[in-house]
C-alpha cells in the first residue's frame, strides 16, 4: 500500500477550500486527517466535504500536538505565514505555505533557518509553477529554441479578492496583508519570470496606487519596472481593477522570436519564431480539474511526494525568498522614488 503523509490545514479560507483541501483529497500520497481554523465552521465545512472523520480544531497548537500530523498548508493571513509556519515546522511538521511566504526578509530567513533545523521540507506555494501552460514553457524555454531572452512583459490583474474570496477582508488590510495587488498577484509573477527564464532581478523601480478600493490600506494597482543581472529588462504589473476579463499573460520576446503565455484564451502557449519563420501553437492537455472540485493542480500531491523524496519541491523556501525580494524591492522604489539594487 502506498504510504500517505498525515496532513493538516491551518486556515480554512478560499484557498484552502480551491486547492490545498481538494489536491489533498484527491492525491493518493496525502491523508488529509485534520482542520483548523479560528473560525471553527470553516474548519468542520472543509472538513466536511473533503474528509469527515478529520479532526477539527480552532487552535493550531492544539492541532499540532493532537493530531499527529506530518505535515501542514499554512493558509492565513500573510502576516501570520512566518510565525505559524516556524512553530509548525519546530513542532517536526513539514510545511507548504501559502505565498508570499512573509512579509519581510528577516522572516523569511527565519523559516528557512527553522526548517533546517528542523530538517523538514519548507515549500511556497507558487502555484502558477504547476499550470500546464507554464510546464510546458519552460520546456521550451530551455530546449533553446528561444534564445536569449531579451525583453519580459508580465501582467496578473483581476477585479479583486473580494470577488473570489467573499470572506477575505483581511486582503484590504495592511497590518494583516501587508501589501496588497503587489503581494496577492505579484509575487506570482515574479516568481514565474524567475522560473521560466533562469535570471534574477538586480534592480527594480516602481509606482502603486489605491485607485478602487476605498477602505483598502493597500495598493489595488502596482506597476514596476526590472532589470535583470545580464541586462535584460522588462514590466511586472499586478492590478485588483481588471474587469471584463482577467489578465494574466507573459510575454517573453527572444532572440529567436516571441513566446506568448496565456496571452490569448484559446491558444495558452503561442511562439512566434523568425528562423525558420512560423507560428507554434502548441497543444496542451485540458484545464486541470479534481474530483473534489478543486483546481487540480496537485500542489498537495507535489508537496507529500516531495517529503517522501519521490519528487524535488516545486518551490523551494529559498526560491519563494528570492521572488518575495522582488516585490520588497519594488515596494521600497515606489516608496522612496528612487531605483532599488538586488544584490546577489
Amino acid at each position: 500500500m502506498r504510504k500517505k503523509v498525515r496532513v493538516g490545514i491551518i486556515g480554512c479560507g478560499a484557498i484552502a477550500q480551491h486547492l490545498h483541501g481538494p489536491d489533498y483529497a484527491c492525491s493518493p500520497d496525502a491523508e488529509l486527517v485534520a482542520c483548523c481554523d479560528v473560525v471553527k465552521k470553516k474548519a468542520q465545512l472543509l472538513a466536511g466535504r473533503l474528509a469527515p472523520d478529520a479532526l477539527i480544531f480552532s487552535d493550531y497548537k492544539e492541532m499540532l500536538k493532537k493530531a499527529g500530523v506530518e505535515a501542514v498548508s499554512v493558509c492565513l493571513p500573510n502576516y501570520l505565514h512566518a510565525p505559524v509556519t516556524i512553530t509548525a515546522l519546530k513542532a517536526g511538521c513539514h510545511v507548504l505555505v501559502e505565498k508570499p511566504m512573509a512579509t519581510s526578509m528577516a522572516e523569511a530567513r527565519k523559516m528557512l533557518d527553522a526548517a533546517k533545523k528542523a530538517d523538514r521540507v519548507l515549500m511556497v506555494n507558487q502555484s502558477q509553477r504547476l499550470f500546464p501552460a507554464h510546464v510546458k514553457a519552460k520546456e521550451v524555454m530551455d530546449s533553446g529554441i528561444m534564445g536569449k531572452v531579451l525583453h519580459i512583459t508580465a501582467m496578473f490583474g483581476h477585479s479583486g479578492p473580494e470577488d473570489w474570496s467573499p470572506t477575505g477582508k483581511w486582503f484590504f488590510n495592511k497590518k494583516e496583508a501587508r501589501f496588497g495587488a503587489m503581494a496577492d498577484l505579484g509575487v506570482h509573477k515574479a516568481d514565474l519570470l524567475r522560473f521560466l527564464t533562469g535570471k534574477e532581478v538586480s534592480e527594480v523601480n516602481g509606482f502603486f496606487e489605491r485607485l478602487e478600493k476605498p477602505r483598502a490600506t493597500v495598493e489595488d494597482n502596482f506597476v514596476s519596472a526590472l532589470k535583470f543581472t545580464d541586462g535584460t529588462v522588462g514590466t511586472l504589473a499586478a492590478s485588483w481593477t481588471v474587469k471584463g476579463a482577467e489578465a494574466n499573460y507573459t510575454v517573453l520576446h527572444c532572440a529567436n522570436g516571441t513566446l506568448q503565455i496565456c496571452l490569448f484564451p484559446d491558444r495558452p502557449l503561442v511562439a512566434n519564431l523568425i528562423k525558420p519563420c512560423c507560428q507554434i501553437v502548441f497543444e496542451l492537455p485540458p484545464p486541470p480539474t479534481n474530483a473534489a472540485g478543486g483546481w487540480g493542480l496537485d500542489a498537495g500531491g507535489a508537496f507529500c511526494r516531495a517529503i517522501k523524496g519521490e519528487e524535488k519541491p516545486y518551490c523551494t523556501g529559498y526560491e519563494g525568498m528570492k521572488s518575495l525580494e522582488v516585490i520588497l524591492a519594488a515596494e521600497k522604489a515606489a516608496l522612496t522614488g528612487r531605483t532599488v539594487k538586488i544584490k546577489h
